[in-house]
C-alpha cells in the first residue's frame, strides 16, 4: 500500500483541516481541550487505569497526535498511573515530521511531549511502528494504513477506545459495521469508549457490536458526545488474548547470543529476573561471533510477508540500539548506508520500477544509478540499485554485551540477570507450573514459570516444532584496509563488503549446507574474493586468499526461511486434536504454557532478534504485540503443526 502523507491546511477559523475529507481535525475551541473532555474524561481516565500494570488505549485516527499527547501528559501527572501505558493508533494519511512541527506549535501546553514524539517519528512507510517514551513507560504503536484493513489485523486486549475518525458523513468507512465489530473483537469485558459523534448509525452499530451506549455533554460548541462500555450479551467466538498471571516473575532463557541477550534485556526492563544459560564459556557465539554484521530492510514488488516483517524489524532494531546508547551503554555500529546492487541492467531497471510503484520516501529507500552510487560508496559498483540510507553495520559482540549489562541492572528490586556460561541444557522438564533446565548429569541449572529457547538449531532438541531445521555454514574473509581504502558504505548484492572497521573490511559470505567445519577454508576465501570482483569490478583486489583471516558462523534456517518467534506448540495435544484442527487458525493450535522460542533467525539475526524479543515479552506480559496478526502467524513456531493438521498429516 502506498502511503500518501497529509497536507498541512487550515480552515477559515485557523483550525487544522483535511481537504481529502473536508473536515477539521478537532474542535475549533481547542484540540487539547477536546482530547481531555471527550477522550480522557469520556473513558473515565485517569481513574480507570489507577495502579494497573498494563493499560491499553486503541484509537481510530491518529491525526495530529493531540489525543496521544494529552493522554501521555495525563499519565505523567498521575501518581497512580499504570506501569506501562500502551497507545495503539491507526492513520491512513500521517503527517510528516515537519508537518507535525508546524501543527504542534499551536499547542504550547504539550510542547514537552510533542517534541519527544517528533524526535522519534518514523519514516512514512506502511505497517506498524513502535515508539517508546519515558524509559518504556509509554509506548505508541502506530499503524500507517487503512483502518478497515488494520483494525481486523490487531490481536490485543484493549481497555479503552478513542473513536476519532473524521465525521461519519465525511468518512463513512471508518464507522462501518466491520470496523466497529473489529473493536469489539479486541475489547476486554468492561472496556470503555468515547467519541465526539452522536450519529444514529454509529450509536446503533456500537450497540450491535456489544457496547452499551449513552450520551454525555459534548465539548465546546458540540452539545452531545457518546460514551460506551463493552458489555456483550452473548459469548464471543474469539475473545481478546488474556493477560497472563505468572506465579512469579522469573524466566530462564537458553542461549546468550543475539536473541537470548535481547530477550533477557527486554524481560528485565519489565521487572523480571532472568537466568541466562549459555553452553559456550562466554556470550557472542555462533553467527554472533562474526566480527561485523550488516542490517538493512527488504523490498519486494508485492510487499510480501518477508518485506513487511523485515521493515518492522529493521526499525525496531534501530530504535532499541539507540535506546541502549541513550542509557549509557556503548555499541559499535554505524548507519553509513547500504547499497543493494543489482545483478545486471535488467534487474536494476526492475528495481527502479518497484520503488517508483511503492513510493517509499528517500529516507527509507531510493534507487540510485551506478554513477550516483559511486558517490555514496567511494567506488563504482557493477550496477546501481537500492540505497538504504539508514542501513549499516554493527559489531554484534558489543550489542550483546550492552544488552546483558542492561539486563544485569534490571528495573525494579527483583529484576536482573544471573548468567550460567559454560552450561549445556540437555533437556527441559515441566514440573507443575515450572520449567526446569536440566544438565546432562541430571542437575537443575535453573527453573522458572517461563522458559525461552534462543539457542538456534539446538532449540528443537529441547522442544520440537514439527519440522526439522537446517544449518548453513557462513564464512567471511577479513581484508586489510588498504585493499578498499575509500569504501564508505556497505555494498551488498551477490555477497557483501563493508567499509573498514578497526583496520579491516569484512567480505562475505558463503552459504554452505552440509558443511560443519568451524574453521575458515581457502575455498571460502576464494569464493568471497570472487564475490568482491563481481560487486566492484573496477577495483581488482590482488589478494592472496592464503593470507586472509576470517571467521565461520552457522545460521539456523527454517524450511520457509522465516524465523520462529512465539509460543512453542504442544505437538502431543495437537495430535490428539488433529481432526478438529483441520480447519483451525493459529490461536487454536495448542501451545506449551510458558514455553517460547526465538530461533531460526537465518542471515537476518540482527534485526529478527530485536523484533523477536519484543514479541516474546509482549506475549509474556499481555501487552499489545508490535505487528499485525498475519505477520505474527507467519513466524509463529506453531505454523508447521497447523499446516500438518490442515493437510491431515499431523
Amino acid at each position: 500500500m502506498r502511503i500518501q502523507p497529509a497536507a498541512v491546511v487550515f480552515d477559515a477559523s485557523g483550525t487544522p483541516f483535511s481537504p481529502a475529507y473536508r473536515d477539521v481535525y478537532h474542535s475549533m475551541d481547542s484540540g487539547p481541550g477536546q482530547a481531555r473532555h471527550v477522550f480522557l474524561d469520556g473513558n473515565d481516565l485517569p481513574s480507570r487505569w489507577a495502579h494497573t500494570r498494563v493499560f491499553t488505549v486503541v484509537e481510530t485516527g491518529f491525526g495530529l497526535g493531540v489525543n496521544f499527547l494529552a493522554t501521555w501528559k495525563a499519565w505523567r501527572a498521575d501518581a497512580a498511573r499504570p506501569k506501562r501505558l500502551h497507545f495503539v493508533s491507526v492513520e491512513k494519511h500521517p503527517f510528516t515530521r515537519d508537518g507535525l512541527a508546524r501543527l504542534h506549535a499551536r499547542y504550547p501546553e504539550l510542547t514537552r511531549e510533542s517534541e519527544a514524539l517528533r524526535s522519534r517519528w518514523p519514516e512514512i512507510v506502511p505497517g506498524m511502528h513502535r515508539l517508546d517514551f519515558d524509559a518504556g513507560g509509554v509506548t505508541l504503536t502506530i499503524a500507517f494504513g487503512d483502518a478497515i484493513k488494520v483494525l481486523p489485523a490487531l490481536r490485543l486486549a484493549a481497555d479503552a477506545f478513542y473513536l476519532d475518525g473524521f465525521a461519519p458523513d465525511r468518512n463513512p468507512e471508518m464507522w462501518s459495521p466491520r470496523v466497529l465489530k473489529s473493536l469489539a473483537r479486541i475489547a476486554l469485558p468492561g472496556a470503555t469508549l468515547a467519541t465526539y459523534t452522536v450519529a444514529r448509525g454509529v450509536r446503533e452499530g456500537l450497540g450491535a457490536a456489544g457496547f452499551e451506549m449513552e450520551k454525555r455533554p459534548g465539548f465546546g460548541r458540540k452539545r452531545d458526545m457518546l460514551t460506551g462500555r463493552y458489555m456483550p450479551k452473548w459469548r464471543m467466538g474469539h475473545a481478546p488474548p488474556g493477560r497472563p498471571a505468572w506465579p512469579e516473575r522469573r524466566a530462564l532463557v537458553v542461549g546468550a547470543s543475539l536473541a537470548g541477550a535481547a530477550v533477557a534485556e527486554r524481560l528485565t526492563s519489565r521487572g523480571w529476573h532472568v537466568d541466562l544459560i549459555e553452553r559456550q564459556p562466554a556470550h557472542a557465539t555462533d553467527t554472533s561471533a562474526l566480527n561485523v554484521g550488516v542490517f538493512h530492510p527488504h523490498i519486494s514488488a508485492d510487499d510480501c510477508i518477508l518485506s513487511r516483517l523485515a521493515r518492522n524489524a529493521f526499525f525496531r532494531a534501530i530504535s532499541r540500539w539507540q535506546a541502549l546508547e541513550e542509557s549509557g551503554l556503548p555499541i559499535s555500529w554505524q548507519r553509513c548506508g547500504v547499497l543493494q546492487s543489482a545483478a545486471d541492467t535488467a534487474q536494476e531497471a526492475a528495481m527502479a520500477r518497484t520503488l517508483d510503484m511503492l513510493g517509499y520516501p528517500a529516507g527509507y529507500a531510493a534507487h540510485v544509478p551506478k554513477l550516483a552510487a559511486s558517490r555514496y560508496l567511494g567506488y563504482e559498483p557493477a550496477q546501481g540499485g537500492w540505497w538504504y540510507p539508514q542501513g549499516g553495520w554493527i559489531r554484534p559482540a558489543t550489542l550483546i554485551a550492552s544488552q546483558i549489562r542492561a539486563a544485569t541492572a534490571g528495573v525494579g528490586p527483583t529484576a536482573g540477570v544471573r548468567t550460567h556460561f559454560g552450561r549445556s541444557v540437555a533437556s527441559l522438564r515441566r514440573t507443575g507450573k515450572t520449567w526446569q533446565a536440566i544438565a546432562s548429569d541430571g542437575t537443575i541449572i535453573a527453573e522458572a514459570p517461563v522458559a525461552v529457547l534462543a539457542n538456534s538449531s539446538d532449540a528443537v532438541a529441547l522442544a520440537s516444532v514439527g519440522q526439522p531445521l537446517k544449518c548453513s555454514r557462513g564464512q567471511v574473509s577479513y581484508l586489510p584496509r588498504e585493499v578498499l581504502p575509500e569504501l564508505r558504505a556497505v555494498l551488498t548484492g551477490n555477497g557483501y563488503v563493508l567499509p573498514a572497521v578497526n583496520g579491516m573490511s569484512v567480505l562475505g559470505s558463503t552459504y554452505d549446507f552440509e558443511d560443519d567445519d568451524p574453521l575458515p577454508s581457502m575455498r571460502g576465501h576464494e569464493a568471497n574474493l570472487s564475490r568482491l570482483a563481481r560487486l566492484i569490478p573496477s577495483r581488482h583486489a590482488r589478494c592472496d586468499p592464503g593470507t586472509l583471516g576470517g571467521a565461520v558462523g552457522f545460521r539456523c534456517v527454517a524450511p520457509d526461511r522465516l524465523p520462529l518467534i512465539g509460543e512453542l506448540p504442544d505437538l502431543d495435544e495437537a495430535h490428539d486434536r488433529r481432526l478438529e484442527l483441520s480447519g483451525a487458525h493459529m490461536p487454536d493450535v495448542p501451545r506449551q504454557e510458558g514455553l517460547f522460542g526465538v530461533f531460526a533467525l537465518g542471515s537476518r539475526g540482527l534485526i529478527w532478534a530485536a523484533l523477536g524479543a519484543e514479541i516474546i515479552v509482549s506475549r509474556i506480559e499481555g501487552e499489545p504485540p508490535p505487528l499485525e496478526s498475519d505477520l505474527a502467524d507467519a513466524i509463529d513456531p506453531r505454523r508447521f503443526a497447523l499446516r500438518l493438521a490442515r493437510h491431515g498429516t499431523l
